[in-house]
């Protein structure tokens, strides 16, 4: 998987072991049901246009790990007002993404593997990463 960021053009590339583990919970569709005074069911309902939720978490803590380095740059992504885009590398799995970090739900979270602080920036740390989907062209 690759994240990119488009203002720059730069790219960190992500190992697999990621679950998008929202990605069957999001409802396109916003629905309000209420009665009318003589009981008639009135509906309203429309489509969502952006804002769907991608959370990518590791599989298990033997997966979805990021090098010190590489966590660092999402860090330092996270705190602009920028657009990303996710790349799927997975071969059943090409799907692309605009993105921007979800600070509501927490952008990003970060453990060591090895639960001891860092010694290098080859060091890995498990991360779930927070993105909120964008319609093309927001």
């Amino acid at each position: 998987m690759k994240i990119t960021r488009l203002e720059t053009n730069e790219t960190v590339s992500i190992e697999d072991g990621f679950l998008w583990t929202d990605e069957f919970s999001w409802k396109p569709i916003e629905q309000k049901q209420e009665r009318a005074i003589d009981g008639t069911l009135i509906v309203q309902e429309g489509k969502k246009k952006s804002g769907r939720p991608i959370t990518l978490e590791p599989a298990d803590r033997s997966m979805g790990w990021i090098k010190l380095l590489n966590l660092r740059t999402l860090y330092e992504w996270s705190t602009v007002q920028e657009q990303f885009l996710i790349q799927f590398e997975w071969p059943h799995d090409k799907r692309t993404f605009t993105v921007i970090f979800n600070h509501e739900a927490g952008a990003l979270e970060a453990k060591p593997v090895k639960d001891i602080p860092a010694v290098s920036e080859q060091d890995y740390f498990n991360v779930t990463m927070r993105f909120l989907e964008l319609e093309n062209g927001n």
